[in-house]
């Protein structure tokens, strides 16, 4: 079977887009992109996350909701012939975790933050793939350094004495950490591939990686309930 829903994840500046919009290029897929421009709370969030974290992340939930709907309805209505989306409601869950952690969201915000994830879950039909775009937060952190989003370079997050600006190593290796453990929490329901993605390279050569390694997980899959039978 050929994966038609297809969600790319990573740690912040993992290169994600990039690599939504060229593999959706490469499949003659449609691209759905995560909302960072359009986000009101993300440069408030990087200010002041105690003030913001929690806002923010009910707007994430309900954006992402609205996102992963628009394209799982897309490809069972035809209108889309398959989608790459660019990070999904299923992982914001580590965000809100983490800030809950951090002392960023307070523990009644969290329940009711869970609560409210848990209720859309009933409307969340699993991908046929995640990729996980895997970069060591070091590296993750200078591409975001890179490529200059304003409200990414002047963070309120607690950063070690020696960063001036952008968003603190110490948050990213959280953030990479918690993703790990997320996707050890899914990969018995979902099919997730893991790729090294310290180097970019072609959307043509992952995805050849990519389905070859996802076609030995569902032989595996099928071997499975073969031998339980």
């Amino acid at each position: 079977m050929t994966p038609k829903f297809i969600v790319v994840s990573g740690l912040i500046g993992a290169g994600k887009t990039t690599f939504t919009k060229e593999l959706a290029e490469h499949l003659g897929y449609r691209a759905v992109f995560e909302p960072v421009e359009s986000n009101p709370y993300l440069a408030k969030f990087y200010e002041d996350p105690k003030r913001w974290a929690y806002p923010m992340q009910e707007y994430l939930k309900h954006r992402r909701f609205a996102s992963y709907q628009f394209a799982y309805w897309g490809i069972r209505c035809g209108e889309f012939p398959g989608v790459v989306l660019d990070r999904s409601i299923h992982e914001d869950t580590v965000f809100a975790e983490i800030n809950r952690d951090l002392g960023n969201i307070h523990e009644l915000d969290w329940n009711t933050y869970l609560q409210g994830f848990q209720d859309f879950q009933a409307f969340l039909p699993e991908p046929d793939m995640y990729i996980f775009l895997d970069v060591d937060p070091v590296l993750a952190r200078k591409r975001v350094l890179k490529r200059a989003r304003p409200e990414e370079q002047a963070s309120g997050l607690v950063a070690a004495d020696d960063e001036t600006s952008g968003i603190p190593l110490a948050y990213l290796k959280t953030l990479h950490a918690g993703y790990l453990k997320w996707i050890e929490a899914i990969a018995p329901r979902m099919q997730v591939v893991r790729v090294d993605w310290s180097d970019f390279k072609p959307a043509a050569q992952t995805w050849a990686d990519v389905e070859a390694q996802f076609a030995e997980r569902s032989r595996f899959t099928r071997s499975l309930v073969t031998n339980t039978r």
